[in-house]
Formats: structure tokens, C-alpha cells, sequence
């Protein structure tokens, strides 16, 4: 959830703190309930600040509960995490996580999205993480972490976002894992009735390997204003999927007709979301509807 600010002189401002500018709507935003923080004049109205003046809202490590731990697909979980104390965060974000890995001075420093909804409970956040291989951080989170145990997280963190404040309709495009922040704005338009038409195009191996696979098709049933297509690259045969291949600018063509004027959000690995991106302004999008996020 999103608080204007009128006025923000500072450009480092933005670069610094996560402020968000919305070049839809020419305001600047900032997650719900951190401008408590910023100076206001005497009609409660947040004025110009600098960086020096925001050390209230500087994000800070947290010592995190781990309150649920949930199966997602074969190689992805979804950590609960209680925490001690949220300024709210908008749908797309991710939070830092930090744990010691043996053999390293130092902790080790990972970002996970969110994907849970910040309304109506943003003081606990769903993680999602993949295991890579050869990782040194997703392994120990998936394979051994537990109900009870505790993280150090720091967050929210990050530009990658919409609200209702950002209109539609919109075409969310996800492969993998990258599913996981489109499916805190897909939350969220639900808590909050926006029905706002979503569509969203799911790359992912097979069907073992959607993430949010059940939540998906029940949210599908239940709100008409949302259209999940699925494509599945190494099943030819499942006819749960609509297509069977790598996304490609037929695809992105076909799902995202009859859309007038739709916001797009990309988010996978970095040559698919190039290559999305690419799509979508081959089909008319222009550059200032189109937000993506690189997963390494």
C-alpha cells in the first residue's frame, strides 16, 4: 500500500530510500506508514526532505520468526516469517536475508520477493525460495530451515511494484520462481476486491513445478477479472497448459490481445525477461508501461 508524497526535492532521495515514483501519475510513494517518520508542515502534510532527515525510516536488520514452512514444488519452499516490526511493504518487493554459512567470516546475504499481500497483515511475509545448485544460502534455507527458527531479514527493498494506484488492466509474465513477487500483486488485488483485469502468462517446467500451482487455479475460478496461462517447456503433452514452449512473441501477442493500454510486469531469468520485454514493445507497449525484475 502506497502514501503520496507531494513534494521531494532531493534526487538522491529517491535513490536511496526507495521511494518510488509512479511516472504513470507523475507522485512519488513511499510503503504505507513510514511518512509517520518524515517532517510535515502544519497541515500534517509531508514537506521537502533530505537523506539526512529519514535516519527514522532507514532500514535496519530484524531478527525474524520463522512460523510456517511451506512445500511448494519439488526444489521450492515458502517461508512464513513473523516480524518484530513492519513499515508495510507494496506488492513486487523483496526482503534481504542473512544467515552464517560454514566456512565464511561473515554471513552470507540473499534477496528473496515477497510473496504474500501486505494487506491485511503485512507484519508477516512469505518468502519464496528456489534451491539453486551450487548455491550457498536457497539450499540451507530450503532443506533445513524450520518452524521456530529464526533469520535475520532487512526490508522492504525495491522499485518493482504496483498497486491500484498504478491502474491497468495488466499482464504479468513470470517464469519460475519470478512468479513469486507477481503473486503478491495477484494476492493483493484479491484482499482487496480491485478487480482490476490480470493476466497472467506462468512459464515453468511442468506442472510439479508450478509454484502456487492449486492457489492459482482457485483464484482463477473464483475472480473472473484474472486469466492464468501456463505454458510448460519440457511437457508436450499436459493439457493444463495452453502452450508447450519457451515464451515467444506469438504467445505474448495472443495473451495479451484485447487488453487496452495494459501495465506489464516481467520477472525471471535476465534473457527471458529481455526477450519479453522486447516482445512487448514489437506488439506496441511503450517503454514507461513495462517494469521487469532480473532473477540471476
Amino acid at each position: 500500500m502506497l502514501q503520496r508524497i507531494d513534494t521531494i526535492e532531493s534526487k538522491d532521495f529517491l535513490i536511496s530510500y526507495d521511494v518510488v515514483y509512479n511516472c504513470l501519475s507523475r507522485n512519488f510513494y513511499i510503503p504505507l506508514g513510514a511518512s509517520s517518520s518524515l517532517p510535515k508542515d502544519s497541515n500534517n502534510k509531508v514537506i521537502a526532505v533530505e537523506p539526512s532527515e529519514l535516519v527514522g525510516i532507514a532500514k535496519r536488520w530484524q531478527d525474524g520468526e520463522v512460523v510456517d514452512v511451506i512445500v511448494e514444488t519439488p526444489d521450492t519452499k515458502t517461508l512464513r516469517i513473523k516480524l518484530p516490526a513492519t513499515e508495510g511493504f507494496i506488492p513486487g518487493q523483496y526482503y534481504n536475508v542473512r544467515i552464517p554459512v560454514e566456512g565464511r567470516p561473515r554471513p552470507i546475504q540473499r534477496a528473496y520477493s515477497v510473496g504474500s499481500s501486505p494487506h491485511p497483515e503485512a507484519g508477516i511475509i512469505d518468502i519464496g525460495i528456489k534451491e539453486m545448485e551450487g548455491g550457498l544460502v536457497s539450499p540451507i534455507l530450503v532443506r533445513k530451515i524450520s518452524p521456530g527458527d529464526h533469520l535475520q531479514i532487512r526490508g522492504p527493498v525495491g522499485k518493482f511494484i504496483w498497486d491500484e494506484t498504478f491502474g491497468g488492466p495488466v499482464v504479468l509474465v513470470a517464469a519460475g520462481s519470478g512468479v513469486v513477487p507477481l503473486m503478491s500483486m495477484i494476492r493483493y488485488a484479491v484482499s482487496k476486491n480491485l478487480q482490476i483485469p490480470m493476466r497472467l502468462l506462468f512459464s515453468s517446467t511442468d506442472a510439479s513445478h508450478v509454484i502456487y500451482g492449486s492457489e492459482l487455479d482457485d483464484l482463477e475460478q473464483k475472480n473472473p477479472w484474472l486469466k492464468i496461462i501456463h505454458t510448460f517447456t519440457r511437457d508436450p503433452f499436459d493439457s493444463r497448459a495452453q502452450f508447450h514452449r519457451r515464451i515467444d512473441l506469438a504467445m505474448v501477442r495472443e495473451v495479451t490481445q484485447g487488453l487496452e493500454n495494459p501495465l506489464a510486469y516481467i520477472c525471471g531469468p535476465p534473457e527471458m525477461v529481455e526477450n519479453v520485454e522486447q516482445y512487448l514493445m514489437e506488439i506496441g507497449l511503450e517503454d514507461s508501461q513495462i517494469f521487469s525484475e532480473k532473477y540471476d
